[in-house]
């Protein structure tokens, strides 16, 4: 897994790489560390437990396209004021996948895999980093 910082969002997004990434990351990070902490260590979570549930392609349907391995977690900033973590895998044909009939996993037959193994925890994960960031909020007030 990967680390990204990406600028914008849709069509006009820039991936930021090199020197120029690791001084804006440490920037942010500097910025507000505990908070970042927090959402970094979400999306690796995340994207851990993605990769441990996602499945490959049985043998006998044909060459596995290692899509298990193409998870990537970042930071995208959104201007003016905004900082979202992201968890993706960037495999074209990844939201497509669904459960087959002789799968060896928990997962219903015909459900979406990425739905279920990672935008569904991610939504259900929104709730503690919203308690994380609000908990480091009140300790800093509480400093003030």
């Amino acid at each position: 897994m990967s680390k990204v910082l990406r600028y914008g969002k849709g069509r006009g997004t820039i991936e930021i790489d090199g020197s120029q990434r690791d001084l804006i990351l440490g920037t942010i990070r500097a910025a507000d560390p505990s908070i970042v902490k927090v959402l970094e260590q979400t999306t690796e979570e995340l994207a851990k437990k993605s990769e441990e549930r996602w499945l490959v392609r049985q043998p006998k349907y044909g060459e596995s396209k290692g899509s298990k391995r193409l998870h990537k977690t970042g930071l995208r900033i959104i201007p003016p004021y905004t900082i979202e973590a992201f968890v993706e895998n960037t495999a074209e044909y990844a939201w497509a996948i669904k459960v087959g009939p002789t799968s060896t996993t928990n997962i219903r037959q015909g459900r979406r895999l990425a739905n279920v193994v990672l935008w569904s925890p991610a939504r259900r994960g929104t709730q503690k980093v919203i308690e994380a960031i609000a908990n480091e909020t009140v300790k800093r007030l509480r400093k003030i």
